[in-house]
């Protein structure tokens, strides 16, 4: 499974550094065109609110479960210990699996109505097909979900890692390994 997961983490980081590079350029394309010809690169605002953001927002929903970042909320349950504590880990992951499940579907039929139509929206005087952008949300919820089903079949076999996440200690043990 940990295999699974590192190839989870290295897809996501890959797909968002990409993500964030292809903003950036086309940002400094478009501010350079601007300023040096008077004219801006075609459909700028359109592609970052359709394509870049949406990928920029989503895609790491992966990768926060996988490096146990998401939010969570244990004031009631910071002071359970074994099997009950395993049993509200395991609510929590098959709530949260339900959920994403059931947004990966929804996502994706919507992705694939937007394909037949071939939707798009019109810039000037181009069309920029927007299509693509719909399937966004089915990758990012998908992985999520696959994330989430890899924690049951974890704690289910007792496997999974019940650590509080410590933002600061992290960055503590970085600071550490630089000296």
């Amino acid at each position: 499974m940990k295999t699974l997961e590192t190839a989870i983490a290295r897809a996501s980081i890959w797909l968002g550094a990409l993500v964030l590079m292809a903003m950036m350029l086309q940002v400094v394309v478009d501010v350079m065109a601007r300023s040096l010809f008077g004219t801006a690169f075609p459909a700028t605002p359109d592609i970052v609110a359709k394509y870049y953001m949406v990928a920029v927002s989503l895609m790491p929903l992966a990768m926060t479960e996988l490096s146990r970042r998401h939010i969570e909320a244990t004031i009631f349950t910071q002071k359970l210990r074994g099997g009950t504590r395993q049993a509200v880990v395991l609510l929590g992951f098959v709530v949260s699996a339900v959920v994403f499940a059931i947004l990966t579907w929804g996502s994706t039929a919507e992705a694939i109505k937007q394909t037949a139509r071939g939707a798009y929206v019109e810039a000037g005087t181009m069309r920029v097909p927007t299509w693509p952008s719909y399937w966004i949300l089915p990758v990012a919820f998908g992985l999520m979900l696959l994330v989430l089903m890899l924690r049951i079949v974890e704690v289910v076999t007792g496997r999974f890692d019940d650590h509080e996440a410590d933002p600061l200690e992290e960055v503590q043990s970085h600071v550490m390994e630089a000296k």
